[in-house]
């Protein structure tokens, strides 16, 4: 019982989020609101549920399932006179095969896919979410060169972006269940606010 209790607990932890957060929802809600409020044509109820769905899931993936250096990490770091640049690249894809961890990599990163196309139109197309995935892993994997306990593995990369293609497809199985939507203009700032989201995200998990 106390075992069920102790995972009930790392999950509920693993679910929230510190308040410094709440400073990418102001940001956030700010950024929507300029961007959506000459914006008549687009659904903007939609819209704002599922960017404040991204950033949530954006922060929670960062701070503390990948795992990016922070500035307090950064400053524990120095402190203890490690250096900032710590390399442990992977770059063989699939040494071992389809691991665990692979496909933890892949379910991971596809809320990613299947949220991008409801915040913007832009992201119906299918490259557009195979290139978000893959910059957002990118960037991730880079950022992990300045950690101490984690690597840079290409097969993260692979994972995390076919994890973020699947979600695109789930979008499109969904899409097909009712009646399609007429596709309105919006300003190309609109069109980008899932990659606007995800910058927030990152921004606040690393002041974090």
């Amino acid at each position: 019982m106390e075992s069920q209790l102790s995972v009930f607990d790392a999950i509920i932890d693993m679910l929230c989020l510190k308040p410094i957060f709440m400073i990418g929802i102001i940001l956030l809600s700010v950024v929507l609101f300029a961007l959506l409020k000459k914006e008549n044509k687009l659904p903007k109820t939609k819209i704002i549920i599922a960017s404040f769905l991204l950033y949530y899931y954006v922060c929670i993936v960062l701070y503390n399932v990948v795992g990016i250096p922070t500035v307090s990490e950064i400053m524990r770091v120095t402190g203890l006179g490690e250096s900032l640049f710590n390399p442990n690249i992977s770059l063989i894809p699939l040494v071992g095969g389809v691991s665990l961890e692979f496909i933890l990599n892949i379910f991971c990163f596809i809320p990613l896919g299947f949220l991008s196309p409801f915040v913007s139109q832009s992201f119906n197309k299918m490259k557009n979410v195979v290139a978000l995935g893959f910059g957002l892993s990118l960037a991730i994997e880079l950022s992990q060169l300045f950690t101490l306990y984690r690597a840079t593995d290409i097969n993260d990369l692979i994972a995390n972006t076919f994890g973020a293609l699947l979600g695109f497809f789930c979008y499109q199985i969904i899409l097909k269940l009712k009646v399609k939507e007429t596709p309105s203009s919006s300003s190309k700032a609109a069109q980008r606010l899932p990659i606007i989201v995800i910058v927030t995200a990152f921004v606040i998990v690393f002041m974090g």
